[in-house]
């Protein structure tokens, strides 16, 4: 007998979840959770991106629970810092947790380089935003719908800083991840040959 996957589905194959990727808004996510297993496979995933100098500077910090409100303390302060003001306003403190409870799962994504470094640091957080797109390719293989945000809260040194990653580290935004309450969106883009160049004899 077959061990059955995660969310006890057959995955996506790699081309079906590449083009079956979408970014899903926190609406159309269900409150129901996701479980370790299929988390751990996930952050597998991301840990195998590829990466000059095989540093492997991808960085996460994951927010389950109610762990999801010490995410949404740090994003809220760092959106009154953003904004000149040293504490935020308790209702801004709850509309930011209202906001995290709305998806089971909150993961932040940072690079680190390495103590001596090998590589320029710009390849350190392309290899980190690979690691992001395995992480989201690989939600969409299981059944899950994703959004990566790069927002000013999420970007700001006092998020990284009050989540535990070091001095050194490069904030890279904050995905979040949930089961997807009705039909899976639809997505479109145009011609791939319409972005192509090709160069031949």
């Amino acid at each position: 007998m077959t061990t059955p996957t995660p969310l006890d589905t057959l995955p996506l194959d790699t081309l079906s979840a590449i083009r079956e990727r979408r970014t899903v808004d926190l609406p159309l996510l269900s409150p129901d959770p996701i479980d370790d297993q299929t988390l751990d496979t996930l952050l597998e995933a991301a840990n195998w991106a590829p990466n000059h100098g095989r540093t492997e500077p991808w960085r996460f910090a994951v927010f389950t629970g109610e762990g999801r409100l010490k995410l949404a303390d740090a994003l809220a302060e760092s959106l009154a810092l953003s904004q000149g003001r040293e504490e935020p306003a308790p209702e801004a403190r709850e509309t930011q947790r209202e906001r995290q409870r709305l998806a089971p799962v909150w993961i932040v994504v940072a690079a680190q380089p390495a103590e001596k470094p090998k590589m320029p640091l710009h390849e350190e957080q392309w290899a980190a935003a690979c690691a992001v797109q395995n992480l989201l390719l690989a939600a969409r293989a299981l059944g899950l719908g994703s959004k990566w945000i790069s927002n000013v809260p999420s970007m700001h040194p006092h998020t990284a800083r009050a989540l535990g990653f070091p001095e050194d580290s490069t904030p890279l935004g904050m995905l979040y991840l949930g089961h997807v309450a009705g039909e899976w969106p639809a997505g479109k883009r145009g011609p791939a040959q319409d972005k192509v160049r090709w160069f031949r004899d």
